[in-house]
């Protein structure tokens, strides 16, 4: 008999949940810990196969952020590592990694991740082990979540989508587009918002296409994106599927057509293969993108940039709107447990939105050093890191703006072009 993918995905969680039952104890830290320790992020992410930058980009950001928190004194004194766990992007892989993770871990204290594919798969295993996890994930089905253990760093799709939507019709004046995403969940999810809100601003979509990632060639669908004559391209990308498909648009249509990538068009690995595919003159001049916005400037910011490079992080990573916000996080679990005096999730996960909230009397702080410090003297913090404000609303998102970006060949970087208003991404 031939098991499907769904049932094999089944039997992965019924024996995940045996693993994960008595690891939970384990798992989710102690109530309080002597100091002198180590405990441990775990960055449960893909290491590999074609969401691989993924998890490149979550360690980088947390072995940063672990570096700050061990020369700052430590989590109520103890070091902090972070461990890799690779669920090569595939819910069925995910599931007996993270299960293995939460079972052998030793001090683990947070997860790092996983991304979009993965989670529906996991989140109930964190909160069967109640264990801390923090995620970039855009799904809309976690906007009104109610688990006490996830908690996502950047908004969701569904402001992307209408991010995405402004800047097409409002900034750059495109009425009439191609959609091009690929078919994968995680950029699925941004597809209905988009199309809601651009049909409201008055655009048209000419052509919808749905790519399979990684495929050899895209000439078919090229052909067909050609013969219905868009204005430019709106969707999202990874990099080898922009990579071909991108090309060969370019040699069928002897031009590039304007194209408007979301959030994965700004990570170094796409621009590393899309821009040896088109030349980055024609990156310049016909593709933009739009992301969560970074603030890019201040103390936390420059501590950040320094910490990020001494992790190994490339040119892109330390720009990366992502890595930031990450970076951020580790350190606002960090702050959390200080604040609770406990490393154990159910005891400090009630502290992360306040050690990163405004508050009268509240002193703002931007090095994980500085906010231990004035935790000690006994005082309300506010951290604000690399990434700015990280303002979580009551269902554990942290919302913040867009900005479209353009890339410059010589500087071989993306910088900010136009910032999108608020009020024009809210569902």
């Amino acid at each position: 008999m031939r098991i499907t993918g769904r049932a094999r995905l089944a039997i992965f969680v019924a024996l995940a949940a045996l693993l994960t039952a008595s690891a939970a104890i384990a798992a989710s830290g102690s109530s309080k810990r002597s100091t002198g320790g180590t405990l441990t992020a775990g960055v449960l992410h893909a290491f590999t196969g074609p969401t691989a930058f993924f998890g490149s980009n979550a360690s980088v950001a947390c072995k940063a952020a672990a570096s700050q928190i061990n020369a700052g004194g430590g989590i109520l004194g103890n070091k902090l590592e972070c461990k890799n766990f690779d669920t090569k992007g595939d819910p069925a892989d995910a599931v007996p990694t993270t299960s293995r993770m939460l079972a052998t871990t030793g001090g683990l204290v947070m997860v790092v991740g996983p991304d979009g594919n993965d989670i529906p798969a996991v989140l109930p295993l964190f909160n069967q082990a109640k264990i801390a996890e923090m995620n970039t994930v855009g799904d809309p089905r976690y906007d009104k979540q109610t688990s006490p253990y996830f908690w996502r760093l950047t908004p969701s799709d569904s402001t992307q989508g209408p991010a995405l939507a402004y800047y097409a019709v409002k900034v750059r004046h495109y009425t009439k587009i191609a959609e091009v995403f690929t078919s994968d969940l995680s950029n699925q999810t941004t597809v209905i918002p988009f199309r809601k809100r651009y049909s409201k601003l008055g655009g048209k979509e000419v052509i919808k296409l749905s790519l399979t990632a990684g495929q050899a060639s895209y000439k078919t669908e090229v052909a067909r994106l050609i013969a219905a004559k868009p204005q430019a391209l709106v969707g999202d990308l990874d990099p080898r599927t922009a990579a071909t498909f991108l090309s060969e648009l370019q040699q069928q249509n002897g031009t590039l057509i304007p194209f408007i990538g979301g959030q994965q068009s700004v990570q170094g690995e796409w621009t590393d293969a899309v821009v040896p595919a088109v030349g980055g003159a024609n990156v310049q001049k016909y593709i933009s993108a739009v992301s969560p916005n970074l603030s890019a400037n201040g103390v936390g910011f420059a501590t950040f940039a320094k910490a990020a490079a001494a992790a190994g992080a490339n040119g892109f990573q330390k720009s990366n709107a992502f890595v930031a916000a990450t970076y951020d996080g580790v350190i606002a679990f960090a702050l959390a447990m200080d604040e609770a005096n406990s490393t154990k999730s159910s005891d400090y996960v009630s502290k992360i939105a306040g050690v990163t909230s405004s508050k009268p009397g509240g002193v703002v702080v931007h090095t994980y050093k500085a906010a231990l410090a004035a935790l000690k003297k006994g005082e309300k913090i506010q951290f604000k890191g690399a990434s700015g404000a990280l303002i979580f609303d009551q269902w554990h998102t942290a919302n913040r703006g867009y900005v479209a970006q353009t890339y410059g060949a010589k500087s071989q970087s993306w910088k900010n072009s136009a910032l999108i208003p608020r009020a024009a991404t809210l569902p």
